[in-house]
């Protein structure tokens, strides 16, 4: 299912790191440990290293956050504007170590993906399926890890270098409203286990494989997911009931998502016990721009919930 035609929202889920938090974090680096992991982890005295720091501006991101971001009530996403931490470095290794820092004032910053770093490089590419990570194309509504037994509560990406074609805007959708709307019949079936997705290897500090899985689990917010990926479906025999409810599910978020488009310095923070997330198309022409010169993220996960850490 193609994503519907709506106008980019003039998000109000933002914050901006200052150049004075830009500025303080850089002069506090050489003075904390560097951001070493433990099973994929951020280690847990160099994350209580990190929080123990007096840095201007994180409070009010912890406030916002809250607000925007983690509350339970929230909007399950936030922008935090990082382009003065960009800018203010220069060299963008040491940029992300800062920002690794920013990240402890939510919660534990996680590398799921063994073979690649913290702050995962997601390039855009021509001979990568159009609706990976790494395409160019519609990246239809996905939880990430959706087929573990302990998924990311937040999903991170960073925008290093926009679509220079304007294009590629992020979709963003609250998953428990839609799960709502749906009849009681529906949610019934998303709650049987019979849906699997890709491959699990490689990986660390999100659990087990669970194959097959429900999309609805019963459990809370706070503790549980809406373990829902557009990619699983196009295998499925459209016919069959679970099907079928899957894909209304797919409609109610649908026509929920909020749209817009990431700038440099711009982390998109996802509450992925609240949000799906996914990607529109990047612009039309892609293979007349250089490689090193198309769009260029990185993607972060955090643990903020006692519940998901205890089940690592």
């Amino acid at each position: 299912m193609s994503s519907s035609i709506t106008q980019p929202v003039d998000i109000g889920n933002r914050i901006e790191i200052g150049s004075d938090t830009a500025n303080a974090l850089l002069s506090v680096r050489a003075h904390v440990p560097p951001p070493d992991l433990d099973g994929g982890l951020l280690r847990a005295e160099v994350r209580q290293s990190y929080q123990a720091l007096d840095v201007p501006g994180l409070d009010r991101l912890r406030s916002v956050a809250g607000q925007f971001l983690t509350g339970s009530d929230s909007d399950g996403f936030l922008v935090v504007g990082c382009a003065a931490v960009l800018e203010t470095v220069g060299d963008p290794d040491i940029a992300l170590d800062l920002l690794t820092i920013v990240l402890t004032a939510l919660g534990t910053p996680l590398r799921v993906f063994d073979n690649w770093e913290l702050w995962k490089p997601i390039t855009s590419r021509l001979d990568v399926e159009p609706m990976r990570a790494f395409g160019i194309g519609h990246n239809p509504l996905h939880l990430d890890l959706v087929n573990a037994t302990n998924p990311p509560d937040i999903s991170g990406l960073l925008c290093l270098q926009p679509d220079p074609l304007g294009e590629g805007f992020s979709l963003v959708s609250q998953v428990r409203p839609a799960v709502d709307r749906l009849a009681s019949e529906t949610r019934r079936l998303l709650a049987e286990p019979v849906f699997t997705d890709g491959a699990f290897y490689d990986v660390s500090g999100i659990g087990r494989e669970y194959r097959p899985f429900p999309i609805l689990d019963g459990l809370p917010p706070e503790e549980g997911f809406v373990r829902f990926t557009a990619k699983m479906l196009g295998d499925r025999d459209p016919e069959d009931p679970a099907t079928q409810a899957a894909r209304a599910l797919e409609r109610e978020l649908v026509a929920g998502q909020q749209r817009f488009r990431l700038e440099r310095g711009d982390l998109l923070l996802i509450n992925q016990h609240l949000n799906c997330h996914g990607r529109e198309p990047l612009g039309h022409g892609q293979e007349q721009i250089p490689e090193g010169s198309r769009r260029v993220l990185r993607q972060v996960f955090i643990r903020t919930s006692p519940h998901t850490l205890a089940g690592r």
